[in-house]
């Protein structure tokens, strides 16, 4: 079974609370520094020495294949230090049924080489990678139901279980992605 892939940037206030919650809820999570540079100026947390602390042997740096060379310049496009093994060594444990989360400072998603990351990590994936999109209806063991809005979407991947707010009454609630089918896809294999 294919592993979670998932994002997170320190410069949001949750972060910390939503990796050790996923951390413990998902005995298969490892938490991955994409940072060139794993330091950070203003809190001893996010440092390399403070993370490994926390995190031991779940926490793995990774900037020398996966950081973006071109960090310190805003204006030049991301470039990620050595792609092609970066990418590959994300590949392969994805493929062991590890959820990796990636990790940078960066406070915005779309700006950050996490995007370039996950886009290209899906892309050699061929779409295996389930993505799910917030609200989006889809199909349980228990029924149809909806991706909760409520919880981030890099924290459902994190957990590599989807909270899911269901149309009838369950005790079940969290599903994992190979439990799910988006109900768009199923609606459309009927149709044809």
């Amino acid at each position: 079974m294919l592993g979670s892939l998932a994002t997170f940037g320190y410069a949001d206030k949750h972060t910390e609370h939503e990796l050790q919650c996923a951390l413990i809820a998902n005995p298969m999570a490892l938490l991955i520094d994409t940072r060139l540079n794993p330091a950070c100026p203003w809190s001893w947390l996010w440092t390399q020495k403070g993370l490994r602390s926390r995190y031991g042997n779940r926490y793995i740096w990774r900037g020398d294949t996966l950081g973006n060379k071109n960090y310190r310049n805003d204006q030049a496009r991301i470039e990620l230090v050595d792609e092609t093994q970066g990418i590959a060594w994300l590949v392969r444990g994805l493929e062991k049924g590890y959820t990796l989360m990636l990790l940078c400072g960066c406070g915005s998603y779309d700006r950050c080489h996490r995007k370039v990351i996950y886009d290209k990590t899906r892309q050699v994936l061929g779409g295996k990678l389930p993505e799910y999109s917030l609200g989006e209806c889809v199909l349980t063991p228990c029924g149809v139901g909806r991706i909760d809005p409520d919880v981030p979407l890099d924290v459902h991947r994190a957990r590599n279980r989807y909270a899911v707010t269901l149309d009838l009454p369950s005790l079940k609630r969290y599903f994992f992605p190979h439990e799910l089918q988006s109900l768009d896809v199923v609606q459309s294999t009927f149709v044809a």
